[in-house]
């Protein structure tokens, strides 16, 4: 699969799909899509836990993520704690009320990947792992090329 449209064609099956069993959840619990990602993100990611650190990783917008994160606080399944060392930088904690929807979530993206990844030997998981970190990499140099271009 060399082609450009087989490719992003492969992107979005992957992603609607994993979209599709977030959207269940976020019926579930009576979340958005984005509150979904941010509890998420939180959840697989312990040392990232800044509102910027979900905008830079998952490449969300800071509007989007600011309004998601006030409405998980309203809804008491996460709050904010100052950095220790530096009190302008706000940390994201998420609250017990939150560990049903992140039980769910693990659960559910265990069985994704189980699923998704039927038939792999571990040889071609390992692989699959090179192409997708090479394929990332130069995903990143283009959407850096278009910024300097916007820039000129």
């Amino acid at each position: 699969m060399h082609k450009t449209a087989d490719l992003l064609v492969s992107i979005r099956c992957i992603t609607k799909a994993f979209v599709g069993i977030q959207k269940k959840l976020c019926e579930k619990y009576g979340l958005t899509l984005l509150e979904m990602q941010v509890i998420s993100f939180l959840n697989n990611n312990p040392d990232l836990n800044t509102a910027g650190d979900i905008v830079g990783y998952r490449m969300l917008s800071k509007g989007n993520v600011s309004q998601a994160v006030d409405s998980l606080i309203g809804k008491g399944l996460m709050e904010r704690r100052p950095d220790a060392a530096d009190r302008r930088r706000i940390h994201l904690h998420l609250l017990p009320k939150s560990e049903p929807i992140t039980q769910d979530a693990d659960r559910e993206w265990k069985q994704f990947n189980e699923t998704l990844f039927q038939g792999f030997s571990e040889k071609e998981k390992n692989l699959y792992d090179c192409f997708r970190e090479k394929l990332m990499q130069n995903a990143k140099k283009i959407m850096k090329g278009e910024e300097e271009n916007e820039r000129d």
